[in-house]
This record gives structure tokens, C-alpha cells and sequence, in this order.
């Protein structure tokens, strides 16, 4: 199997497994004032690069909410004939504020339940502020179930011994601000047969 397959079955497990289980705010760029049309989409999965926005494949919304499937390093074991590939996991969220539809009210029947405010008022509020943050966790931690519940991504194995990491992108070890987008990462290690058909044993096979 070749590291772009690899890349490419991880991109493609996140796009079956874990991007229709959340739901996130679409950026409009047509918004010209603090409204912010409210309306929620699927995360897209890409591969290697986050693509801009003219280069967004058909039937993405947008190249954000995503998460983007990067190679940290790879190790070939030619004695145990194994391949370890480190992937890190790249997610983004866009929020910037709380929307009327984001606020669930209790149904007041003594059930303890709540229902979506969803009506004109609801939809005409919009408060801006910094807590777009918990939007990006929230993905992240619905994507570290489905992985952590996972032996295998689609033939990969999932090294579970080495662990599953996590954390926000920093710059000189500071939090860049980016608001209203969010950004984390998770790195996790996956690992496959390694194949070879060498020239020099061609004529023994």
C-alpha cells in the first residue's frame, strides 16, 4: 500500500465515520454586517492541504468546518516488514458568536428536556463573542470516540499503544487569535503490512 493510499483511506474513514455525526456553522462571505446568516453543514475531510475557497471540490460548502488528514512522519520496519505512519488530524470551525438557534430552552413539562429556539426572534439574534472555541472541541472530541472505539481505519491499525495526542496549533508557544476561526489538532499512529516485490526475487517468484 502506498503513503498516498494511506493519506487517503484515514481522509476517507473521517468523511464516512466521524464528519456526518457534527454539524457546524457555514461562513457566509457575502455577510456585511454582524447578522451572520445562521446555517449549519457537515465537515468536509481533505487531504494534506485545506483547499481555498475557488478550489473547493463540488458539493463542499466550504473548504471550513473541515478536518485536514497530514503526515507527520512515516518508519519502515524491514525486519518485522511493517510501516508506522504518524497522522495528525487538523480541525477547523467557524463561530462567531452565539445564534438565536444555538440557545435550547427547557420544554417547561417537567421532563427535563430541552427544544431549540427557533423562531424570528431567534433567528434575527446574533451575539458576538469569543466562545466560538468549544465548536472545534466539540469536534474533536466526537472524532477522538469514533477513533478510540476503532481498532482498524478501513485496514489500517490503529497502534493503540502509542497513544492518541491533542492540542491547539501555537506560535512561539502562544495561542494565535484567528477569530472567528477555531483550530485544533489530534496525532495518532497507524500502522500496515509492508509489501515489497524486489527486483533481485522476481526470477524465484
Amino acid at each position: 500500500m502506498s503513503i498516498v493510499n494511506s493519506i487517503e483511506i484515514v481522509r476517507e474513514w473521517l468523511a464516512a465515520n466521524v464528519c456526518p455525526l457534527v454539524q457546524l456553522k457555514l461562513p457566509d462571505d457575502n455577510a456585511t454586517d454582524a447578522s451572520y446568516p445562521y446555517k449549519l453543514v457537515n465537515p468536509a475531510a481533505f487531504s494534506l492541504f485545506i483547499p481555498s475557497k475557488d478550489r473547493t471540490p463540488p458539493k463542499i460548502a466550504a473548504p471550513i468546518p473541515s478536518v485536514c488528514v497530514q503526515i507527520v512522519q512515516g518508519k519502515d520496519d524491514m525486519i518485522a516488514s511493517t510501516r508506522g505512519i504518524k497522522i495528525r488530524l487538523c480541525f477547523a470551525a467557524w463561530d462567531p458568536g452565539y445564534h438565536g438557534p444555538d440557545i435550547f430552552k427547557p420544554t417547561g413539562d417537567g421532563s427535563g428536556s430541552y427544544i431549540q429556539w427557533n423562531d424570528e426572534e431567534a433567528k434575527a439574534l446574533f451575539l458576538k463573542n469569543g466562545e466560538g472555541w468549544r465548536d472545534v472541541w466539540n469536534f474533536v472530541d466526537t472524532a477522538l470516540r469514533e477513533i478510540e472505539d476503532a481498532e482498524y481505519i478501513n485496514g489500517l491499525r490503529l497502534v493503540k499503544e502509542d497513544g492518541i495526542t491533542f492540542g491547539l496549533f501555537t506560535e512561539q508557544d502562544a495561542v494565535p487569535d484567528f477569530y472567528p476561526f477555531w483550530y485544533a489538532w489530534v496525532e495518532l499512529t497507524v500502522s500496515e503490512i509492508l509489501t515489497r516485490n524486489h527486483k533481485a526475487y522476481d526470477h524465484l517468484l
